[in-house]
């Protein structure tokens, strides 16, 4: 009886509303009352988001930055490592070295993060600060970085290099087969060290070494130089990319320097740009290496990569570019903002995406980027070795898999080492530079007070643009025209005498005919009738 008198009041009662009200004005009624919830339960969720703390980045929050996706860390770090020194707190080496004050990019700041909507997924260039070239080139430090411990760096000579037969024993020829024993021992720093660098036959690097380079180009490799630029094409890999950006004072005074082999020396001579006569295209001074001394392309790559200093042992900075990349920012306003400005000497960007050699061996193999078994026997080696998953436990160290396809550098001994034993890793083990990175930087750091500036890669991304391989752009399919602008294809000629139909000579359909089709004829005469 309760339940039937509580229906027949709320009958009574709705109707009373339908009869006072009418239908329209209590439905306009009922929408008004769910918009005044919604913007009540609108305004409480605004309070409470203001209310919550800002995050900034340092090591007391890196937490929150650890229980992120990697991809979603490298956005948030854009936007959380806001500082006066450009947004890289988060660099070890800006810890340990913090930049000189009253710099005129000091007040520089990462601007708001766009609505969450707005915000583009993936990697993407972000906010730089740089001084002019002038201002940068003014920053030049008198004297060189420090070396910690090392002051004196030599290279094992050896014109008959035996291999050995030992666990983990790989490498080559040109590098000299370096024993296990060898390894560890270039591994602890002493004042005056000798190492296996590649280049272990010959007179000279590039002169019957195993990477052969033009009696003509060698006195030029052996100048002085305060900055140069250097990159490399092996195996017709790439596209040469012509920089843009670049000062008059830097095209005057650093040199730019592209590696490539005899093959991709071939395809260059049948291009207008290249001429031998005077071994350039645009800024690019073109040097031809013969002899590589491995069969692939990207290892052989890794010579002038990583062994810079050995070809050019007289240069104080170099700036170091993969081929598929287009330099946009002046190389002194590089040199300044990621070496001179944080008191670093050497310089290169973190993977966007992955902080960990273990993350990075899996996405290798997935990607088919070296054989499986090849990669899974480095990282065995190096867990053996003590190499660890990445954690925040190794802060200041923000990442271990680099970016590598930019490197910055000043040539003194401890980076010459690192490079050397980096390139002695890929030598023993794949060609996968960033596999092998962090096990030759820790080995070193155990020794020494040394680190990396290990900046943002939206930073590189902004003094970068990154342009598909050569092999890409061949494989890609055109972009569709627009309908205004689409060309449309000649129409096939019909033998004389034949017409229409759809059919040419021989009965064989054309393509794309759809059959017989009739058309009124109209004379001439008719066409002109109104």
């Amino acid at each position: 009886m309760l339940t039937s008198n509580s229906k027949e009041k709320e009958r009574s009662l709705s109707f009373l509303c339908c009869w006072y009200l009418g239908r329209r004005r209590f439905a306009m009624l009922l929408l008004l009352s769910l918009a005044f919830v919604v913007f009540i339960l609108g305004s409480y969720t605004i309070n409470k988001e203001s209310n919550s703390p800002i995050i900034h980045q340092s090591i007391e929050t890196m937490d929150f930055v650890s229980n992120q996706t990697p991809l979603s860390r490298e956005l948030s770090s854009f936007y959380t490592e806001n500082s006066n020194d450009d947004g890289i707190r988060g660099s070890d080496v800006d810890i340990i070295h913090p930049p000189p004050s009253h710099h005129p990019c000091d007040s520089f700041s990462f601007p708001p993060p766009p609505p969450p909507g707005l915000r583009r997924p993936g990697p993407r260039p972000c906010p730089v600060c740089y001084l002019s070239p002038e201002e940068a080139l003014a920053h030049m430090p008198k004297h060189p970085f420090e070396s910690p411990v090392l002051m004196n760096l030599t290279y094992v000579h050896e014109e008959s290099p035996v291999k050995r037969e030992e666990e983990g024993q790989g490498g080559s020829e040109f590098g000299g087969y370096p024993s296990l024993e060898d390894r560890t021992n270039s591994f602890d720093i002493k004042e005056s060290m000798t190492v296996h660098c590649g280049f272990v036959k010959g007179t000279k690097p590039g002169h019957q070494t195993g990477f052969e380079i033009d009696e003509d180009i060698l006195p030029e490799l052996d100048q002085f130089h305060d900055v140069i630029v250097a990159s490399a094409i092996f195996g017709k890999y790439d596209i040469i990319q012509e920089p843009v950006n670049i000062s008059e004072m830097a095209r005057n005074n650093i040199p730019f320097y592209m590696f490539i082999d005899e093959e991709t020396h071939s395809y260059l001579k049948n291009t207008s740009r290249y001429s031998d006569d005077n071994k350039r295209v645009g800024l690019w001074t073109i040097i031809v290496v013969h002899n590589v001394p491995y069969t692939d392309a990207r290892r052989n790559g890794k010579i002038p990569k990583l062994l810079l200093h050995r070809l050019f042992p007289n240069v104080r900075y170099s700036i170091w570019l993969d081929a598929k990349l287009q330099l946009v920012v002046d190389p002194y306003q590089i040199l300044e903002r990621f070496l001179w400005r944080t008191n670093s000497s050497i310089a290169m960007s973190r993977h966007y995406r992955r902080f960990d050699v273990f993350v990075e061996a899996e996405a290798n193999k997935a990607a088919r980027k070296y054989d499986n078994a090849s990669i899974d026997y480095q990282v065995e080696f190096y867990k053996k070795e003590g190499l660890t998953p990445y954690t925040d436990a190794k802060l200041p160290i923000t990442s271990d898999v680099p970016e590598g396809c930019t490197i910055i550098r000043e040539h003194i001994p401890i980076t010459n080492l690192f490079t050397c034993v980096w390139f002695n890793e890929v030598d023993r083990f794949t060609s996968r530079d960033q596999l092998s990175f962090a096990i030759a930087r820790d080995k070193i750091r155990e020794k020494v007070d040394w680190s990396i500036n290990m900046f943002l890669d939206c930073e590189r991304r902004n003094f970068v643009k990154q342009v598909y391989h050569r092999y890409v752009l061949m494989n890609m399919k055109p972009p569709r025209a627009s309908s205004s602008s689409r060309v449309l294809p000649e129409p096939l000629t019909l033998p004389r005498g034949k017409a229409g139909g759809g059919r040419a000579a021989g009965g064989k359909k054309i393509p794309g005919q759809r059959g017989k089709r009739r058309h009124r004829k109209v004379s001439a005469g008719g066409r002109n009738m109104r």
